[in-house]
């Protein structure tokens, strides 16, 4: 493990409805969810710090697969947060941070949709992968750690991933360092609504842009292929598929899109 020269500071944009503007930016690091996790255990932080680093050497998705990135041509970063949510609603962090990204992209000027559970899709391409670690304490969520890997100015991936870039939908390089500050703001916003307990507009404005909700569609299990329809997801954050053999309920890595 190791890091490069190390940034920390301010940024201002706004009045933050939850968040304190306190960011760390490392040139190169293993991952920014570990730095983060060992802050926590070290380190009393703010709502709202953030690592942001230009080269992730161990960049990891959800459960234990591997996200890909360029160096200094993406935003990587990690954003520690302190919900008070409790657990049975943690899956509605995934919905706070998802429709964040959704907004960004929206305000750069990209229509997206979230691929259950924690991926950015536009037009059937990769754009954002989320991870999320949360630190339990009894019946509540004490603190997240909101990992995010947004593609910005990578214009070549890995034939094997169907992937895009801000960059490559525009036409036009961005500053990454602006991407972020909207990424935050929104965030922000949506963090404040979760923790004002606004659950049901959150899963509304969820519903509204979740990639194939109510289509017809061919989906992947232990079974086999089938059809069925995205009619939700349930209590604890479960993708719910209407089949013509019923209500189908999947965890993560249980069902498959085919794309």
């Amino acid at each position: 493990m190791f890091y490069l020269p190390c940034k920390i500071g301010t940024f201002v944009f706004m009045n933050f409805k939850r968040f304190k503007s306190n960011l760390i930016q490392l040139s190169t690091i293993d991952s920014t969810s570990n730095y983060a996790a060992n802050l926590l255990k070290t380190t009393n932080v703010v709502n709202g710090t953030t690592i942001l680093t230009k080269r992730q050497e161990n960049g990891r998705g959800q459960l234990g697969t591997t996200w890909h990135t360029a160096p200094g041509k993406n935003l990587i970063l990690s954003t520690i947060i302190f919900p008070m949510l409790k657990n049975e609603r943690a899956f509605y962090l995934n919905i706070a941070v998802s429709l964040a990204v959704n907004r960004t992209l929206k305000e750069l000027g990209i229509e997206s949709k979230v691929k259950w559970p924690n991926d950015i899709y536009v037009d059937g391409n990769k754009i954002a992968g989320i991870l999320i670690e949360n630190q339990i304490q009894g019946k509540q969520i004490h603190s997240s750690i909101i990992g995010l890997g947004l593609n910005v100015n990578q214009l070549i991936f890995p034939p094997e991933i169907n992937a895009t870039s801000i960059a490559m939908e525009k036409g036009i390089d961005m500053e990454i360092t602006d991407v972020f500050e909207k990424y935050f703001v929104n965030l922000d916003f949506y963090i404040d609504m979760l923790m004002q307990s606004n659950f049901d507009l959150l899963l509304k404005k969820y519903y509204s842009v979740l990639y194939r909700y109510n289509e017809l569609y061919k989906f992947k299990d232990v079974t086999g292929n089938f059809e069925g329809r995205i009619t939700g997801i349930d209590a604890v954050g479960k993708l719910q598929i209407l089949t013509q053999k019923g209500l189908r309920k999947y965890d993560l890595k249980e069902v498959q899109f085919c794309l």
